[in-house]
């Protein structure tokens, strides 16, 4: 939080507060007052700060940090920003004729008028333009939404027009990028903002929902943190919609020889996580679901591969001599989301964390040590940098004599497209 009554990701480290953050905070905010304590005080602050960046056009200024850029097009960036800014005003509880609202509303008139190419940002003025009741723009997106749905067997998504290849295992299931995610998950909050649902309307949304869920991952959440905050909300409304009082199933799981495994879902224990390990790998299983209602089955399998040799999004050095390492960017974009540097510490070092204060305000916007990693976040390198490298040093020591040891993983990845990720291998650091 700054003292201006913004928000950014890193705080009082950067420069200035972020219009998108800011938004999103002030409008959970603004949910959560239903359930905890919410200073007033605070709350005006910050919209105060949101309307002060808002232009006579009613646009949003783009400032502060967006860690997604994939996300907004270029020329479309501002508009986007402001449809965000807009719904979320309008779920935090304001109606359309508040002034910041309605000013907003004629940006994205402008943007109608210019045309919207975007299919994020078609999404999300679908969306907006349904919070705001504005049934006729609401439609209109709705439909030209409808047209580029990718239809894949019992499921739906949407995808972007440049879509980064991704990398197909001819076994599992792919998960999609951030970026399919959230934008996927707008057109679901959008659809489900309908007056009246029909069973035509609720067939198209599960498709729409079977498609999400298959992109969850173990732990419950997505890709990043942005598309799973939109991805649990729409998934959360349709369940709301779709909630039953009467339920009951009996899920069953047989292997072979092997004791079969029973679960009972009902009223009462339907938020509770149930599990089971799997006893050989690879098996046939089989799956029998009896009763009434709805219930969520996910298998998870974890395994180690060789690395592939392939083009990455980044060009990554490391020298572990003077353990200085360079890196660029060379995606196929002008400037890449944020960017983290992953470096997994040998058996029996540390670093030394005086070398890495120097960090804290240059291109490295934080630098955290977590499980014996050293994590350095880069809000973005740009395609500049393939003919500038940017390098950093550090320095480590070590802590415990450890024998044979082996070597570990540096990892450079870009936080919403991660199969962009060179990885090398630290064997040993010469100088302690």
């Amino acid at each position: 939080k700054h003292r201006d009554g913004s928000y950014s990701s890193f705080g009082r480290r950067d420069k200035e507060g972020s219009v998108w953050l800011t938004a999103f905070v002030y409008k959970s905010f603004a949910q959560a007052r239903r359930y905890i304590y919410i200073d007033d005080n605070v709350q005006s602050r910050t919209l105060i700060w949101l309307a002060s960046k808002q232009k006579s056009d009613g646009c949003f200024e783009n400032v502060g940090s967006h860690f997604n850029n994939a996300l907004k097009g270029e020329e479309e960036g501002e508009y986007s920003l402001t449809a965000y800014v807009v719904a979320a005003l309008l779920e935090a509880g304001h109606s359309a004729a508040h002034p910041v609202v309605k000013s907003g509303m004629n940006c994205l008139e402008t943007a109608w008028g210019n045309g919207v190419h975007s299919l994020y940002n078609q999404a999300l003025f679908a969306y907006a333009y349904g919070l705001a009741d504005k049934e006729e723009r609401y439609q209109f997106f709705l439909e030209k939404l409808d047209k580029t749905a990718t239809r894949d067997g019992k499921c739906i998504h949407w995808q972007r027009e440049k879509k980064p290849p991704a990398e197909h295992f001819p076994v599992f299931y792919s998960r999609a990028a951030s970026a399919e995610i959230e934008m996927t998950s707008y057109v679901l909050l959008a659809l489900l903002n309908k007056a009246k649902l029909t069973p035509e309307d609720l067939s198209y949304i599960s498709r729409i929902v079977r498609w999400l869920v298959k992109q969850q991952n173990p732990y419950g959440g997505f890709s990043s943190s942005q598309d799973t905050v939109v991805a649990l909300q729409a998934l959360a409304q349709y369940g709301y919609l779709t909630f039953s009082k009467k339920s009951l199933n009996t899920v069953k799981v047989n292997f072979m020889d092997y004791p079969s495994k029973t679960f009972q879902v009902n009223d009462k224990n339907r938020f509770l996580l149930q599990q089971t390990s799997l006893p050989t790998i690879p098996g046939n299983y089989s799956v029998k679901v009896n009763g009434t209602g709805c219930v969520y089955l996910q298998t998870t399998l974890r395994y180690n591969v060789h690395l592939p040799k392939k083009v990455a999004g980044f060009s990554l050095s490391v020298r572990p001599a003077n353990n200085f390492s360079h890196f660029s960017y060379t995606g196929n974009r002008k400037v890449s989301n944020m960017a983290i540097i992953d470096v997994k510490m040998l058996s029996g070092f540390v670093p030394v964390r005086s070398s890495l204060k120097k960090y804290e305000h240059s291109v490295v916007d934080r630098v955290d040590i977590k499980n014996n990693h050293i994590l350095f976040y880069l809000q973005k390198v740009s395609l500049e940098s393939f003919f500038l490298e940017i390098n950093f040093s550090f320095s480590v020591e070590q802590s415990l004599p450890v024998s044979d040891i082996k070597p570990v993983p540096v990892h450079m990845y870009d936080y919403y497209e991660t199969v962009s990720a060179p990885c090398l291998f630290i064997s040993c650091f010469i100088s302690v």
